[in-house]
C-alpha cells in the first residue's frame, strides 16, 4: 500500500480552474475562511444576494477533511440515533437528526441543480450488527426510528440479511433510505465552478495567519470584511481560543483494487448495493464507489485520540483484517492506498457554532463531524448573516450552542491533557448520557 488520497487522483479525470493565492489588500462585504464543506455551502447560501464574498482556502478547496473524507451523506455520524434518544429525549433526538437530513437535502439539491459530476449514488445505509451486542443495538436503532416516527427501515435478521448482503459474523442489520455517497472532492470542487460563475472571488494557497479588528491577515495580503465565517480545522489556540473547544480523532480510510462483476454480485445478492459500518466501539465502515472499489475505513482504540498523526499502515492493515473475516471470498482483494485523517469533533461529537466574544462579526463553526452536518452548519451561520433565518431554525439553536451541558469542562485539559479529556467527554456522550432536560436559554444575537 501507499500513502495516497484517492479522491486526489479522481481530479485528474476532469479540469477544475485553479484559483491563485491572495497578493493584495481587498474589501468585501462577507469573508469565509475555509473551503471545506461547512465553508463553501456558506458561501453558496451568499450568491445571487449583492453581496461581494470572498473565500480564502490555505490547500486546493476541499484540501482538508472535507475532500478526504469517505464521502457518507447520512445522518448517522459517530452517533445512531438510539443514542441520540437517550441523550434527549425523543423530541430532541427528532429535531437534532433534521440537522443533517437537511444537510444532505441541500447537497442533492446543489448536485442536481448544477450537474455536478461527483459520482453521487443513492445507498442505503446499513447498521450491522456483531455478536449478541450487536443484535441488541440493531433492535434498540430500529426502534427508536419507530419511535420518532420514521418509517423507511426494516430490520434483518442472519437468514433475511443474507439476501442483500453476502457476509460472516454479523447477527443483524438495520437498513433505511434516503442516504447518498458522494466524491466529496470532486462535488466541491464542482461548487467551486459554480460560486466563481456567481461573482465569488476564490483564493487559494492562502493561509490566514491572524484576524485584527475586520480585517484577517495572509502571508502576502489582506482582505478586510464586515462579517466573516471561520470554518477550519486543526485550529489552534494560539489562533483564537475557542480552538480549546475542539479536538480530533483519528481514522483511517483506504481503496481497494477494482472488483470484478462476479464478485459485486456476490457481495450484493440482492442487486443493490450499500454505504455499511458495524457496531463495534471503534467501528469500520465501507461502501462501493465507482469503478466497482471499496472504499473501506476504521481505526484502533489505541490511535482514535492520540494529540498526532499516526501514519504507520498496522492500524489499516487491521482493519482489512477484520473486514476480510466478514468477507471470506474476498480474502485476496488487494488495498493500494491508504491515508489517515484527523477529524475535528467536540466534546459531545455535536458541532458548535459560536460568534467571537470581542469580535461578533466573526462567526465560527466548530468540531463537525460528517458532511451533512458540514453542510447545515455553512447554510445556518449564512442565514444568520443574512437575517433570513427563520423560527423554524431557531428550535436547533440549544443543541449547536458552546453553552450546551457537557460533562467535563473544557479547561480541564490544562490537568489531564486534551486527548484524555475528549476521550473521556465522547464516551460519555455517546454511552451514558442521559436526557436531563438541561434547559438552555437562548442569548440574543448568540448566532
Amino acid at each position: 500500500m501507499i500513502v495516497q488520497n484517492w479522491w486526489f487522483t479522481t481530479l485528474l479525470e476532469r479540469q477544475y480552474q485553479v484559483c491563485p493565492p491572495l497578493q493584495e489588500h481587498i474589501k468585501c462585504d462577507v469573508l469565509v475562511i475555509g473551503g471545506g464543506m461547512s465553508g463553501v455551502s456558506a458561501a453558496a447560501e451568499f450568491l445571487e444576494k449583492g453581496l461581494k464574498v470572498v473565500l480564502l482556502e490555505r490547500n486546493i478547496l476541499a484540501g482538508s477533511s472535507s475532500g478526504r473524507s469517505a464521502g457518507f451523506l447520512t445522518p448517522d455520524s459517530e452517533l445512531e440515533l438510539s443514542q441520540l434518544v437517550r441523550r434527549f429525549g425523543i423530541e430532541g433526538a427528532n429535531k437534532i437528526w433534521e440537522i443533517p437530513v437537511k444537510g444532505i437535502r441541500g447537497i442533492k439539491e446543489n448536485v442536481e441543480k448544477y450537474n455536478i459530476a461527483c459520482d453521487f449514488r443513492t445507498q442505503d445505509s446499513l447498521f450491522l450488527g456483531i455478536g449478541k451486542s450487536g443484535w441488541k443495538d440493531v433492535n434498540d436503532e430500529m426502534e427508536c426510528r419507530e419511535s420518532v416516527g420514521f418509517g423507511n427501515q426494516t430490520l434483518y435478521n442472519k437468514t433475511e440479511l443474507d439476501k442483500v448482503l453476502c457476509s460472516d459474523g454479523f447477527t443483524g442489520a438495520v437498513r433505511y433510505g434516503d442516504t447518498y455517497g458522494i466524491d466529496a472532492l470532486q462535488y466541491l470542487q464542482g461548487m467551486k465552478s459554480v460560486l466563481l460563475a456567481g461573482g465569488i472571488k476564490i483564493y487559494e494557497s492562502t493561509q490566514v495567519l491572524k484576524i485584527e479588528d475586520k480585517t484577517a491577515i495572509t502571508h502576502a495580503g489582506k482582505v478586510s470584511a464586515d462579517q466573516m465565517v471561520i470554518a477550519i480545522d486543526k485550529m489552534k489556540h494560539g489562533f483564537n481560543k475557542v480552538a480549546d473547544e475542539v479536538f480530533h480523532a483519528q481514522t483511517f480510510l483506504s481503496v481497494s483494487e477494482p472488483l470484478s462483476d462476479r464478485e459485486v454480485q456476490q457481495l450484493f445478492p440482492g442487486g443493490q448495493d450499500f454505504q455499511m459500518w458495524d457496531s463495534t466501539v471503534v467501528y469500520s465502515y465501507w461502501r462501493l464507489i465507482e469503478g466497482n472499489r471499496i472504499l473501506l475505513g476504521g481505526g484502533s482504540a489505541l490511535t482514535t485520540f492520540l494529540p498526532k498523526a499516526w501514519y504507520h499502515e498496522n492500524v489499516i492493515t487491521g482493519v482489512h483484517k477484520r473486514f476480510k473475516k466478514h468477507f471470506p471470498f474476498l480474502t485476496d482483494l488487494e488495498f493500494i492506498q491508504y491515508w489517515p485523517g484527523l477529524i475535528d469533533t467536540t466534546r459531545d461529537l455535536l458541532p458548535t457554532i459560536v460568534r467571537d466574544e470581542d469580535n461578533p462579526n466573526i462567526h465560527f463553526i466548530l468540531g463537525v463531524v460528517g458532511l451533512p452536518w458540514a453542510s447545515f452548519c455553512g447554510q445556518f451561520v449564512a442565514k444568520n448573516i443574512l437575517r433570513t433565518a427563520t423560527e423554524e431554525d431557531d428550535k436547533y439553536y440549544k443543541y449547536l450552542s458552546d453553552r450546551r451541558y457537557f460533562a467535563l469542562p473544557a479547561g480541564l485539559y490544562r490537568l489531564i491533557g486534551k486527548p484524555l479529556l475528549f476521550a473521556l467527554n465522547n464516551g460519555w456522550a455517546k454511552y451514558y448520557q442521559k436526557d436531563q432536560q438541561h434547559r438552555l436559554r437562548k442569548k440574543i444575537g448568540e448566532f
